[in-house]
C-alpha cells in the first residue's frame, strides 16, 4: 500500500510545477482584469477559473493514475484508496488557490491603499515638469530626432543624456520592467538644488503594480545585475533604494510611494516627494488643474512652467535678475504647453493663465486684444531681437491700465494720475488726444547689430500711425508747446530728405507703456511710411535710415520670412531672435560660467539660428507658441578669389565709394549730434580715442585712452596734423615722455 502511495506521489509531484505555472496564469489573468472590470464581475471570474483550474488538472491527474492500471490490476479497495488521495490533493489545491485569490483581491481593493496622482507628489519648488504618457515610446521618438541628436552634444546635457540612455538600456534590457514602464504616465520635475546646479525628479504611475513583490525584487534585481551598488534606509516610513554607480559613483535614488516610483539622483528630492504625498501644494493648485485641461493629450510630452520658481531657477545662468523674468514671474500662474519636433524645428504651443495680482500693464496688455504685425516691412536687416507689442488701439490700453491699477494698486494710480496731471499741465497739452490719438495699437521694439555710426547695439521703437500726416501735425504740436513753455532741448536736422528730431520727452514713454520704454526717454525720433520711429541714440536712427534706403530689412530675412509663415500674422505679443546677430549680446546677461559654456557650445547654438515666440492674449488666459528653427551649423568656408585688373578697378571704385559714403554720414552725426567731437571706440565698447572736428578734420583738442579708461596720450590737431606738445602716459597713469610737433 505504502509503496502503490508513493509511487502516485511522484507522479503527483511531477505536475506540481504545471500546477503552478496554471495558477500564476490564472493570477495574472485575474491582475489584468482586475484594472479594466468591477470587484463583482472578478470576483465571477475568480470562482470560474477556480472551478476551470479544478476541473482540467483533475482529468490530467486521472488520466497519469490510469497509466498503472493496464501493468498492474488494483483492486477495489486499492482504487478506492487512491481516489480519496487525489479529491484530498485536489480539494487541498483549489482551497490554496482560492485563499490566494481572495488574499490577492483583499489586498488590492479592501486593504489600505492610496492611489494617489503622480502631481501631489512633486515638491512645490518645481520650476518645470515635463509629463508623457508613453515614456518609453515617446523618448524613442524624440532622441530619434535631429534636434535632439544636435542638443546632446551640448556639455549641459552630456550628464543628462548619459543618465537617460543608461535608465532607457536598463529598462528595454527587462521584459519585465519594460512591460511595466512602457505604457506608464511619466513625470520629470526640474528643481534648483543648489547656488549653480539643478536636478530632476522622476515619478512614474504603476498603478497597482506597485505594491506586488514582484516589481521591487525586479527593480533591485536588475540594478545589482546591471553593475550597481544597492542599500536600504528609511524615509517617514517610505524604504529608499539607494542605487551606487560602481564607475561614476553617482548615487540615485528610488523609492515607491503609494502607487509611484520615484526616483532622482539627488536624495533631498526624493524625501520632498514622500513629504509631499500628504500635503500636495501644485497638484492642489487650481491654476494648475486649470492648465493641465487645457493640454492633456496634445503633443509628444506636455510641459508645466511654475512662473513662481523660475526666477530661481533661471538665477543659475543669468549673471543678474532679469526685470522681463521677474514680470512674468509676478503676473503668471502656470503654463502648460505641449512639444512636438520634426527634422525643421522644435515647436511648442499651449497656454499661461494669468495671477490675480498680475502687474497692470500685463492685465492691460492681455485685456486690449490684438494687432496685425507690419512694422517688420521697415525695420533693420541687422535686427536682433525684435519685439512686436499689439492691441485694438493705446486709448482702449491706457483705459485697461487705469481700471487695472485703481482695483490692485491704489497708490500706484493715484501715482499715475498725478504724473499725468503734470505733464499735460507743464506743456499746456492733452496726452490722450495729442500723444494716443495717433497711434494705430502696433509697437515694435529691435535690438540690432552697431550700425555705421555705433559700437553698441542699437535700440529703435517703431510706432505705427492711423495717419502719418496726423502723427506729425500732433507731434509739432508738443513740440511748439514745449518751446513756448520750457527750455527743454529741440533739435531738428534732415539727412536724405528724413527729418530727424530731438525733444526731451522725458516721462510719456514710461507713464502709458511702463519700464520696456524706458530707455526711449528723451528720444531721436523720424517718419518712415506710416511709422514714427524713436531711438536713444541719433547714431542709431541714422544707421536705420541707410539700412531703410540699401533696402537692408527685416522682412528679407528667411528666417524672419520662415517664422512668419507657420504663425499668426496678428500678436498681442511676438518675439523673434536671430541667435547669431544676438550672440555677443548675451554676455552681459549671463554669468561667467553659463558664458563659457555657452562658448564651448557655439556649433549647437548656431545650429539653432532663429527662436520665435507669439503670446496672443484671451482676457485671464493667453496662448503661446514657441518655435526653434533647427539648422546644422557649418564652419563658413572663405573662398580664394583671383582678381584680375578689372575687378581691383571695380572693387577700388566701390572702397571709395562707401568711403565717400560713410565720411559723408559721420560728419553729418558729428556736426549735428555730437558738438563737434568725433569718438572712436574698441571692439568691446570702451572709449578708444575723442577729437575736436572742424569741417571734416580733426582741429582741436586730442585724448587717447587705454582699454580700462587711463588715459593714453594727449595734444592737439590743427587742419588734421598734430601740434604743439603731446604728453604720453603709462597703463598705471604715470607721466612717460612729451613730444613736440
Amino acid at each position: 500500500m505504502n509503496k502503490e502511495h508513493n509511487k502516485y506521489e511522484a507522479r503527483l509531484y511531477r505536475l506540481l510545477p504545471e500546477l503552478r505555472v496554471g495558477i500564476s496564469f490564472s493570477c495574472c489573468k485575474v491582475n489584468t482584469y482586475l484594472r479594466y472590470e468591477s470587484m463583482v464581475y472578478a470576483l465571477f471570474r475568480i470562482v470560474f477559473l477556480v472551478s476551470l483550474s479544478t476541473q482540467v488538472y483533475n482529468r490530467t491527474i486521472m488520466n497519469e493514475l490510469n497509466c498503472g492500471q493496464e501493468e498492474q490490476y488494483a483492486g477495489p479497495e486499492k482504487k478506492k484508496s487512491t481516489s480519496k488521495i487525489v479529491k484530498r490533493t485536489l480539494v487541498v489545491a483549489a482551497l490554496a488557490l482560492a485563499v490566494y485569490v481572495v488574499y490577492s483581491v483583499v489586498y488590492l481593493f479592501v486593504s489600505p491603499d492610496r492611489n494617489i496622482q503622480q502631481i501631489y507628489l512633486v515638491p512645490e519648488d518645481a520650476a518645470f515638469i515635463i509629463q508623457s504618457s508613453a515614456p518609453i515610446e515617446d523618448w524613442e521618438k524624440f532622441s530619434g530626432s535631429e534636434t535632439w541628436q544636435c542638443l546632446k552634444k551640448a556639455k549641459s546635457f552630456e550628464e543628462v543624456t548619459k543618465s537617460v540612455e543608461k535608465l532607457d538600456s536598463v529598462v528595454k534590457s527587462n521584459k519585465v520592467l519594460l512591460s511595466l514602464v512602457g505604457e506608464r504616465d511619466m513625470l520629470i520635475s526640474l528643481h534648483k538644488t543648489r547656488a549653480t546646479e539643478w536636478d530632476f525628479l522622476l515619478i512614474l504611475d504603476m498603478q497597482k503594480t506597485s505594491k506586488m513583490d514582484l516589481l521591487k525584487d525586479q527593480v533591485e534585481t536588475v540594478l545589482v545585475m546591471s553593475g550597481f551598488t544597492v542599500t536600504n534606509r528609511m524615509h517617514n516610513g517610505i524604504n529608499i533604494l539607494e542605487m551606487r554607480d560602481s564607475e561614476t559613483r553617482d548615487i540615485f535614488y528610488i523609492a515607491f510611494v503609494d502607487n509611484h516610483l520615484v526616483g532622482s539622483y539627488t536624495s533631498g528630492l526624493v524625501e520632498s516627494a514622500i513629504d509631499s504625498r500628504n500635503k500636495p501644494k501644485i497638484g492642489l493648485d487650481q491654476s494648475f488643474i486649470e492648465t493641465e485641461k487645457l493640454v492633456s493629450g496634445k503633443g509628444l510630452v506636455r510641459v508645466f512652467v511654475n512662473y513662481a520658481r523660475v526666477p530661481q531657477f533661471m538665477s543659475i545662468y543669468l549673471g543678474t535678475r532679469n526685470e522681463y523674468i521677474d514680470l512674468f514671474s509676478n503676473s503668471m500662474n502656470f503654463a502648460g504647453l505641449y512639444l512636438n519636433t520634426n527634422k525643421e524645428r522644435m515647436e511648442v504651443k499651449g497656454y499661461t493663465l494669468k495671477k490675480d495680482s498680475a502687474d497692470p500693464y500685463v492685465t492691460a496688455l492681455l485685456n486690449s486684444g490684438k494687432h496685425k504685425m507690419k512694422a517688420h516691412e521697415i525695420l533693420s536687416g541687422r535686427t536682433a531681437l525684435y519685439t512686436n507689442i499689439g492691441f485694438n488701439s493705446p486709448v482702449t490700453f491706457v483705459k485697461e491700465l487705469e481700471n487695472a491699477l485703481s482695483v490692485h494698486n491704489k497708490q500706484l494710480y493715484d501715482s499715475y494720475q498725478s504724473s499725468r496731471k503734470k505733464i499735460e499741465g507743464l506743456f499746456g497739452i492733452s496726452l490722450e488726444e495729442n500723444f494716443l490719438s495717433w497711434m494705430s495699437g502696433e509697437f515694435a521694439i529691435t535690438q540690432s547689430e552697431p550700425g555705421l555710426l555705433g559700437h553698441d547695439p542699437e535700440l529703435i521703437l517703431a510706432i505705427r500711425a492711423k495717419s502719418i500726416k496726423d502723427a506729425r501735425k500732433n507731434m509739432e504740436f508738443i513740440e511748439k508747446k514745449i518751446k513756448r513753455r520750457t527750455p527743454v532741448k529741440i533739435k531738428t536736422a534732415n539727412y536724405k530728405d528724413f527729418e530727424i528730431n530731438y525733444v526731451e520727452m522725458k516721462g510719456f514713454f514710461r507713464l502709458f507703456f511702463g519700464k520696456l520704454f524706458d530707455k526711449f526717454e528723451k528720444p531721436y525720433y523720424t517718419y518712415v511710411d506710416d511709422y514714427v520711429v524713436f531711438s536713444n541714440k541719433a547714431a542709431s536712427l541714422l544707421s536705420f535710415v541707410e539700412d531703410y534706403e540699401q533696402k537692408n530689412l527685416l522682412k528679407n530675412n528667411p528666417g524672419f520670412e520662415n517664422a512668419l509663415s507657420y504663425l499668426k500674422s496678428s500678436s498681442t505679443i511676438f518675439l523673434y531672435t536671430d541667435v547669431r546677430k544676438f550672440y555677443s549680446q548675451l554676455k552681459p546677461m549671463m554669468n561667467p560660467a553659463t558664458w563659457n559654456e555657452i562658448q564651448s557650445n557655439k556649433d549647437v547654438l548656431y545650429s539653432f539660428p532663429y527662436w520665435t515666440m507669439q503670446i496672443i492674449g484671451e482676457d485671464q488666459s493667453a496662448s503661446l507658441q514657441y518655435v526653434m528653427d533647427y539648422s546644422p551649423y557649418q564652419l563658413e568656408e572663405v573662398d580664394v578669389a583671383i582678381a584680375t585688373d578689372e575687378d581691383d578697378k571695380e572693387m577700388n571704385e566701390d572702397a571709395e565709394t562707401e568711403k565717400e559714403q560713410m565720411s559723408e554720414l559721420k560728419r553729418f552725426y558729428i556736426e549735428k549730434f555730437e558738438g563737434n567731437v568725433l569718438r572712436e571706440f574698441y571692439p568691446e565698447g570702451a572709449l578708444k580715442s575723442e577729437a575736436e572736428v572742424k569741417e571734416g578734420k580733426r582741429h582741436g583738442r586730442y585724448r587717447e585712452y587705454y582699454e580700462d579708461g587711463t588715459l593714453k596720450l594727449r595734444g592737439k590737431y590743427a587742419n588734421n596734423k598734430p601740434k604743439g606738445t603731446w604728453k604720453y602716459y603709462t597703463e598705471d597713469g604715470k607721466f612717460e615722455r612729451k613730444e613736440k610737433f
